[in-house]
């Protein structure tokens, strides 16, 4: 794999490279198209680990989207969550009677889908799903239903396709593990 950035360096390994990240995005992508066929979808977007996720995953469905942008966090910079989740809900945002889906990068700890879920479910929309990426095969401080899951992890800190550490490591095409 090219390594333009450099970043590729600081990977102790590649854990998905790009090729599988698209292929499972497409399947996704189709199985979310199938299940809304004929309505519109409101999808909500966790910000910014879930940027490259969900622009890739929205360019590949035929049906009306409208996109809502979340800002939510538990890390706040850290590789473990706080356990403290900031939310900011942006003004004039209102789901009532729409069909929502709600977007991540990851599923690890719960408290962040768990906390987003709850708000979501009180705007009384017609009905909500929910979808990641990466399932991280850990213990959870919350359970979720998931609805759609790119694909089953191992409990480890991940970074790249809009995952990062400290600000870094975003841009990596693929997802990889960081060197100790």
């Amino acid at each position: 794999m090219a390594d333009p950035t450099g970043l590729l360096r600081d990977l102790d390994r590649i854990l998905l490279s790009t090729e599988q990240i698209h292929a499972r995005v497409g399947e996704l992508a189709a199985q979310v198209e199938a299940d809304y066929r004929g309505r519109e979808l409101t999808v909500v977007a966790l910000l910014d680990g879930a940027l490259f996720f969900v622009a890739d995953l929205l360019r590949r469905l035929d049906l009306p989207v409208r996109l809502v942008s979340l800002g939510a966090s538990s890390y706040h910079g850290g590789t473990s969550s706080s356990g403290e989740v900031r939310l900011n809900w942006p003004a004039g945002v209102h789901l009532e009677g729409q069909e929502v889906l709600l977007l991540d990068d990851i599923y690890d700890t719960g408290l962040t889908l768990a906390t987003l879920r709850h708000r979501l479910l009180a705007e009384r929309p017609a009905s909500l799903r929910t979808g990641v990426l990466l399932n991280e095969r850990r213990p959870r401080q919350t359970e979720v239903p998931l609805d759609y899951c790119g694909f089953e992890i191992g409990d480890e800190f991940v970074v790249g396709y809009g995952m990062d550490y400290q600000g870094r490591f975003r841009n990596l095409p693929c997802i990889g593990i960081l060197k100790p």
